[in-house]
């Protein structure tokens, strides 16, 4: 719970109060509710944690960058192309 908090406060500096849109790992769980618990959802991967921060952080770049890719970029340390096969790879749309 701890590192939960941290991480959102990390990704958030800005933000007075956590609010349903900065847990975005939790906002999926509607089978747990409903007694139909899987094993990602349990316990996830370290891939599919790492995947979820990473898009997650990207997501959050873009936003702080107003949704350009080159700014968000070089504000990650990444090539433009990288992040976008990184992004396609994650899923991540520019107009999220």
């Amino acid at each position: 719970m701890r590192n939960l908090v941290e991480r959102v406060l990390i990704l958030n500096p800005k933000s007075q109060r956590i609010e349903r849109k900065h847990l975005p790992m939790l906002a999926s769980r509607e089978s747990v509710r409903e007694g139909q618990r899987t094993r990602s959802e349990d316990s996830p991967t370290l891939i599919e944690a790492r995947e979820a921060y990473e898009r997650d952080f990207i997501l959050k770049k873009l936003d702080e960058c107003h949704g350009n890719v080159s700014r968000a970029a070089e504000a990650l340390g990444l090539e433009r192309s990288h992040l976008y096969r990184k992004m396609r790879a994650l899923g991540v749309n520019v107009k999220e």
